[in-house]
């Protein structure tokens, strides 16, 4: 699940706004999931040294250097396991989790034969912050037919591409709520939704911006923000999208 709420920076620098159109956005959710399936193929397996680093912890896959902390409290279904496959490449570190009835360390040959994927979750580092600020959606949103979102909250709702889009800003995340035009109240009720949930639960804070896109099938719900050079991405974590990102900081 995934407000209108100028978006403003931080420090003196001033940065440049790119909105995104409708069209880019979900070209964007279909080149991370081409992205997760090409990274299946290309992508070399993280070793972990098990002198230095516990082999079932998902923090050893991330380079020390990069000073990323995973979450320790990521959601688990009651009486499975979470695990996870690792790769990488040069600069980027790739997690399918998966859930398992029995505990097994991260890479293990039997997690995928026998484990349920739940997402995939992508961490690249840049050389620069601004590079890294380029991969990110920093549109503030006021175009468009306006609508109550609740708790104060009004989104803008705009069509494309045989597909209906609600979106707000809250604080520096862009957030779009997606549905087929054949079902469109389901983009507004997704967006009303997400702005319940986050009455409670708070997003990740980035350096500088995130956006988040949440489909009203789940099967297109994508999540990137950015901390410094480091950007994270999310994609196929479906109805769990929320649950998954808000264990961030």
């Amino acid at each position: 699940m995934v407000i209108a709420v100028v978006l403003t920076a931080c420090g003196t620098d001033e940065t440049e706004v790119q909105p995104q159109t409708d069209e880019q956005i979900v070209e964007e959710v279909e080149a991370a999931e081409d992205q997760g399936e090409q990274g299946k193929e290309n992508e070399e397996s993280v070793e972990a040294d098990s002198s230095e680093a516990d082999p079932k912890s998902l923090q050893s896959a991330i380079p020390s250097d990069w000073e990323v902390k995973l979450p320790t409290d990521f959601p688990v279904t009651e009486g499975k396991h979470l695990t996870a496959i690792t790769s990488s490449e040069e600069n980027e570190v790739t997690y399918e989790f998966y859930e398992t009835d029995q505990e097994l360390p991260i890479n293990d040959p039997n997690v995928k034969k026998s484990g349920q994927l739940i997402g995939n979750l992508v961490i690249t580092k840049y050389e620069t912050a601004d590079a890294a600020g380029e991969e990110i959606d920093q549109t503030v949103f006021a175009d468009g037919e306006p609508v109550d979102l609740g708790h104060g909250i009004t989104g803008y709702q705009d069509g494309g591409a045989g597909s209906l889009f609600t979106s707000w800003n809250e604080g520096r995340w862009a957030i779009t709520a997606r549905s087929t035009t054949e079902k469109s109240e389901e983009s507004l009720a997704t967006a009303k939704e997400t702005v319940e949930f986050l009455e409670t639960n708070m997003l990740p804070i980035p350096k500088q911006y995130g956006h988040l896109h949440v489909d009203a099938e789940d099967s297109g719900s994508l999540a990137k923000w950015q901390k410094q050079n480091i950007v994270y991405t999310m994609t196929d974590f479906g109805d769990q999208t929320l649950d998954w990102l808000v264990t961030f900081k």
